[in-house]
Order: C-alpha cells, then sequence, then structure tokens
C-alpha cells in the first residue's frame, strides 16, 4: 500500500518561513550588489550658486541623474567659506566651489573643473551696457557688487587681486552672498559686478554683459572630495566631473 505523506501545519509554516528567509537573501544580495555597483545610495553635494552656471558640472550631473535613477540626490547651497570643510566632516560628499581655496583639509583631493575670465555685468540702463568690450576703468563711479568670501579664499580674492593689480578703487561697494543675487541686483540698478564669464546663462531682463578689454583674470571651479571615498555611486558622480573638464584654452 502506497502512503500518502502531507505537511504538518508546523512543517508548511516552517517551509513558508524558508522559501520567505530565502527571498529576503535574494532581495539582499541583489541591494548589495546593486550598491557596490554604486547603482544606489546617497550623495549629498554642497555648491556655490555659481556652479550652477558652469555647463561641465551641469551636464555632468543630469546625465548622472539619467543614468543613475535609483541613487538620492542631494543639493545644499552654500557660502565657499564652508564648502572644503564640509566635506572633510562628512557633511557633503563633494563640494563645488570657487577657487582659490584655503589649504585642502587632510584626506580630501581638489580638482579643477573649468576655468572662466571675468566679465562686467551692467544694468541696462548703464550708459555702456550697449559695449560689447569695456575698460575696467569705466566703472570707477560705479557701485560695485562683491561677494561675500573670506580674505583668501573664493571669487572675494581673484577680485581684490584684480582691482589691486590694476589699482582700481570703486567708489561704493556692496556685498551679496551668491551670483543669482548679484544679478538680480544689477538688474535693478544697484550696481556693477565683476563674474564669471558663465554667468551669461543666467541673463534676466535689465542686465547687460561685457568683456573686458584690459583684464585677463581667471575664476576657476573647483570640486573637492574625499581621497579614499567609500561609496561607489559617489565615486562613479566624481568620475564623469574629471571626465568632464574643461581643458585650458
Amino acid at each position: 500500500a502506497h502512503r500518502s505523506i502531507s505537511l504538518t501545519e508546523a512543517g508548511d509554516a516552517f517551509l513558508a518561513e524558508a522559501r520567505a528567509a530565502l527571498h529576503h537573501a535574494e532581495k539582499a544580495g541583489n541591494a548589495a550588489l546593486r550598491a557596490a555597483r554604486g547603482e544606489t545610495g546617497n550623495v549629498v553635494i554642497g555648491y556655490v550658486s555659481s556652479a550652477l552656471a558652469e555647463q561641465p558640472f551641469v551636464q555632468s550631473l543630469a546625465a548622472f541623474r539619467a543614468s543613475h535613477p535609483d541613487v538620492q540626490i542631494e543639493m545644499l547651497l552654500r557660502l565657499a567659506s564652508t564648502l572644503t570643510e564640509a566635506v572633510q566632516s562628512e557633511v557633503v560628499d563633494i563640494s563645488v566651489t570657487r577657487g582659490p581655496l584655503p589649504s585642502v583639509a587632510e584626506g580630501c583631493e581638489s580638482f579643477v573643473l573649468a576655468r572662466q575670465p571675468l566679465i562686467a555685468v551692467l544694468p541696462e540702463s548703464h550708459p555702456l551696457s550697449a559695449a560689447t568690450s569695456i575698460r575696467l576703468s569705466a566703472l570707477a563711479q560705479d557701485t560695485l557688487l562683491q561677494p561675500d568670501d573670506p580674505p583668501g579664499l573664493s571669487l572675494g580674492h581673484t577680485l581684490h587681486q584684480l582691482l589691486t593689480e590694476a589699482g582700481f578703487k570703486p567708489q561704493r561697494t556692496m556685498v551679496v552672498n551668491e551670483m543669482s543675487s548679484t544679478i538680480g541686483l544689477v538688474a535693478a540698478g544697484l550696481g556693477v559686478a565683476l563674474l564669471p564669464a558663465s554667468a551669461r546663462v543666467m541673463r534676466m531682463p535689465g542686465v547687460a554683459f561685457c568683456t573686458l578689454e584690459d583684464i585677463h583674470a581667471v575664476s576657476e571651479l573647483i570640486v573637492v572630495h574625499r581621497r579614499f571615498e567609500r561609496s561607489a555611486a559617489v565615486r562613479t558622480l566624481l568620475a564623469r566631473l574629471r571626465l568632464a573638464q574643461e581643458t585650458p584654452a
């Protein structure tokens, strides 16, 4: 006689749990594999507002977003003076800031992503707004909008060096803490500014851009990151940014 074998209730419950455990283990294995490939995870990017005018940065970000849709990207707008230390302290994974930098923090590295000559940004009401190029000295009677950077750091240092070498002293100055605000204040007629040429992409009504005939200062956009980065997603984005580096003309 043949006997039929059937599972007891306890055996049935055990089989269900075993199948669930195998399913969870497989899911966990897949998740770990995807994280190891950099297909998932989190990337926190600290940036200065002028970074959003630079095509190598914006295009790299867009391409990474398209190729890594499951990576969570967090963007933190910060002053340049805070961004190098933020990488070392792991507040952010990557900082995109303006040079020159303070001494790069221990355990961190940096590379230049883009270089831009400085140009003049004028209100359309300015007598020189129709000129394609002007001399710096022609702005002596204007209020100069300057970035809120500590001495020796970022675009503020580049401008200080430029004005010192040119012997240029603006009649008045006003401190502004990020580029889109600077352009907005120029549009409102509150002053003129000297900004990286990439600022042209932030064009708004009431603003004119002019090259400077007698000035050849350059502003660098710099990427700061940890030397030994553990996250595969962060390493993948860094590799994309390195490929996007503009070579000097």
